[in-house]
């Protein structure tokens, strides 16, 4: 059985933390294939740039998948729908019986696919065998939008050889953020809360990079915030060790596996109240959610987590830790293999 993955989302100089759940699924996968079993992948490497460098970039990579148009593939595993769902559709014309799966990782299908392309993509999607949404929100999208019924709920999943908690490690930091600094990831209204907290009695890490870093420099200048870029994992364990809380306060989501991976390493999550992380936190178990936007209610979340008895604080890590221990690489690796072999075989 031969399996090739096609994805836009991996990691590179530019954009390291981005795609790198797809690279660890390919090294998983690689590593539990047996014998007669060979993965392969083809992805763009990610990097900032304009939209018409972003039209080229895409362009270049359609050009560059054409030997593949005439490998013979037994699964075809595509993560983010949106646009290479037209690169794989052309490969199913030329080898129909090649099985199509599909990951869908949350913007693929929540902004990509719109009421002008909608009824175009519902009929190349009909290519798709089988479909992976990553959430159960996106899941409900994927039927509404494209008409495609839901394969298997499976998030990207969590290496726990590399998140896992670590006790002992002092705390450094209040509240960690790992993810891009863009305005998607609401990274705005976090700086915005922090600017209104008095005493400036909370200390922050961020780790990402992105468009809003110039203003979190300025913050840095009168609040305790320390910046780290390009970071490896092992690196990001450390600081989510040394952190008490994780902070995301996304606008859109798929189903986030930076959230889960702060809750390995032990620590209860604050994030926005949006459906994909309401799949993820239960309030007052293994964190909180605060509304979206709403800088005054989440300026509130921070010092009240930030002054939480070390009781209540030990309650929530303990929740945090027994969080989906269920969505490990390696389990969710071994049900992506298993769907190929049944695919493959029908």
């Amino acid at each position: 059985m031969r399996i090739l993955l096609i994805t836009n989302m991996y990691p590179s100089k530019a954009k390291p933390y981005a795609g790198i759940f797809v690279r660890n699924q390919f090294e998983e996968l690689c590593r539990i294939s047996r014998e007669g079993e060979q993965v392969m992948i083809y992805f763009m490497r990610r990097q900032f740039t304009s939209r018409a460098g972003s039209v080229l970039k895409y362009l270049k990579a359609f050009v560059r998948f054409i030997p593949h148009m005439f490998q013979k593939y037994d699964v075809v595993h595509l993560h983010f729908f949106y646009p290479l769902i037209y690169l794989v559709w052309v490969y199913k014309m030329i080898h129909p019986g090649a099985k199509v799966v599909v990951t869908f990782h949350g913007e693929d299908i929540t902004r990509h696919v719109t009421d002008s392309n909608q009824g175009r993509l519902r009929k190349i999607s009909r290519i798709v065998d089988f479909t992976i949404p990553v959430g159960t929100t996106l899941a409900n999208m994927v039927e509404k939008k494209l008409g495609l019924p839901r394969g298997k709920v499976l998030p990207v999943g969590v290496n726990n050889r590399v998140f896992y908690n670590e006790p002992g490690i002092a705390k450094t930091y209040d509240f960690i953020w790992i993810g891009s600094f863009i305005y998607r990831k609401g990274l705005d209204v976090l700086i915005q809360s922090i600017r209104e907290l008095p005493n400036n009695d909370c200390s922050f890490c961020f780790c990402g990079s992105g468009e809003l870093l110039p203003d979190l420099q300025e913050l840095q200048r009168t609040h305790a915030i320390t910046i780290r870029q390009n970071q490896t994992q092992e690196e990001l364990r450390g600081l989510l060790n040394a952190s008490r809380y994780f902070v995301l306060m996304s606008r859109n989501e798929g189903f986030p596996t930076a959230t889960i991976e702060a809750m390995y390493c032990g620590l209860p999550v604050l994030t926005s109240d949006i459906p994909q992380f309401r799949e993820q936190v239960t309030n007052g178990v293994n964190g909180y959610t605060s509304p979206m936007d709403d800088i005054t209610a989440l300026k509130n979340a921070l010092l009240k987590l930030k002054n939480l008895p070390e009781k209540e604080y030990q309650l929530l890590q303990e929740g945090a830790l027994k969080s989906f221990k269920e969505l490990s690489l390696q389990q969710v690796c071994q049900t992506i293999m298993e769907t190929y072999r049944k695919l493959a075989a029908d």
